[in-house]
């Protein structure tokens, strides 16, 4: 999720929003307005809802703050339509640090919510407009909302993480604890697609579509998880540098599909993928031999091997010092399977499946 809007940086932690989140901050005003048009209502109303905003953000960065404080470093929180989103550049490293971190995000909903309860108390008592009481005293049921709902033991919600930690701490196996958690989540997740769907036909109470949207969401992110525990539970704590290709055989984008493929049939490449040269000899994009096999044989006299690659805005990129799990998180769906990896610049090295797999299989020998 990228943000669309800057909103600064607190403690080293980019925030930012999606553009979803004016969607949902509009949605959210005139349920609140009912869409009555009344200035005063709408005066009350928009700078509540960007306060409730605001204490999402706070969520997150309650979490952001202990990650970073047991030693994960954060690239930046963003909001978006269904919350906020925090994206941590490494893994956590121990089953106490994801309790702290998971539990810190509540915490934060806990604590704003016994403020505006004492707001609320205060601006009762001082005889305030009635618009502002009832503001504040949504605010602070909001947050306790928020923040028992997080508490659901389910992944990705917070309380999935500390049934994750619960788990790991007792078993000592942190990808069967994320993958409990996980599958705790798909199933809450089904669970809300189906409530959201049939519960209004029965008449079952405070449930709707919207409640059917979140449980897609839940089983996406929670199906997503279980795939990245897995993942993570395969390769280990591997460097980018402990299983790539190195000095890979790179290809002249310039030349003509013809040319490339004779010149690759005399010399057959170590990598399935080749990285293409532009004229400068900057990498400009990458290209695999199934492409290249697959351009119908008329064209291939005049169609460049540049002219088929996949560009390198759609392509993986990593450090070989990087931990080989973050960089396998940055591959796009525009990409097939592969991390280029350079150094100060320059290349040294391909991730390709086949790598990932050798790594794999040695995580498991040892």
């Amino acid at each position: 999720m990228r943000a669309t809007l800057r909103l600064g940086r607190v403690s080293g932690i980019d925030l930012g929003a999606h553009w979803s989140v004016l969607v949902i901050g509009a949605l959210l005003a005139f349920g609140l307005t009912g869409g009555v048009v009344d200035a005063q209502l709408w005066a009350v109303v928009v700078p509540t809802v960007a306060i409730f905003l605001g204490c999402l953000l706070a969520h997150e960065l309650g979490h952001s703050v202990v990650a970073q404080r047991n030693g994960v470093r954060v690239r930046g929180i963003t909001l978006w339509m269904l919350g906020g989103v925090a994206q941590l550049d490494d893994r956590i490293p121990s089953a106490g640090a994801t309790f702290r971190i998971a539990i810190a995000g509540p915490a934060v909903s806990y604590a704003l919510a016994a403020a505006f309860f004492g707001v609320y108390g205060v601006v009762n008592a001082i005889g305030a407009p009635n618009l502002v009481v009832q503001a504040v005293g949504w605010l602070a049921l909001v947050n306790v909302v928020l923040g028992t709902f997080n508490l659901i033991p389910a992944a990705p919600l917070d309380g999935g993480r500390i049934l994750a930690s619960a788990i790991w701490g007792v078993t000592g196996d942190r990808t069967r604890a994320e993958v409990g958690a996980t599958r705790v989540g798909q199933a809450f997740g089904g669970l809300l697609i189906v409530g959201g769907l049939l519960g209004p036909a029965v008449g079952v109470p405070y449930v709707s579509l919207w409640t059917a949207i979140m449980g897609l969401f839940v089983l996406q992110t929670a199906t997503a998880e279980q795939r990245y525990a897995r993942q993570a539970g395969l390769v280990g704590d591997a460097l980018v540098r402990d299983v790539m290709t190195t000095e890979p055989q790179t290809i002249r984008g310039w030349q003509t599909v013809q040319s490339a493929r004779g010149e690759l049939a005399s010399a057959p490449p170590r990598q399935f993928v080749l990285p293409v040269l532009g004229w400068d000899g900057s990498i400009v994009g990458i290209v695999t031999l199934e492409q290249l096999a697959r351009v119908p044989e008329a064209d291939r006299g005049s169609l460049r091997v540049q002219d088929v690659a996949v560009p390198m805005t759609l392509v993986g990129t990593a450090a070989p010092t990087e931990p080989l799990l973050t960089a396998v998180s940055r591959l796009t769906r525009g990409s097939p399977g592969v991390v280029v990896v350079f150094d100060a610049g320059e290349l040294v090295g391909v991730v390709t499946p086949a790598d990932l797999h050798r790594a794999a299989r040695r995580t498991v020998t040892v």
